[in-house]
């Protein structure tokens, strides 16, 4: 049985492996945690209206 050739692998062709190997780990992590439930924001209370006049005085 003969070995196979090795070929020289750049530093920037493994370094962009490592890269997508961390980054499937990262959304294979994201993925696997239950999210929690987002918090709503507390109740608001009423806008006040201010008494206008309909109609605007001429000057």
């Amino acid at each position: 049985m003969e070995k196979s050739e090795r070929r020289p692998i750049t530093l920037a062709a493994s370094l962009a492996g490592l890269r997508l190997i961390g980054a499937g780990a990262v959304l294979g992590l994201a993925l696997a945690v239950p999210a929690s439930p987002a918090q709503a924001d507390p109740p608001r209370p009423p806008a006040t209206t201010q008494d206008q006049p309909d109609e605007a005085p001429e000057s």
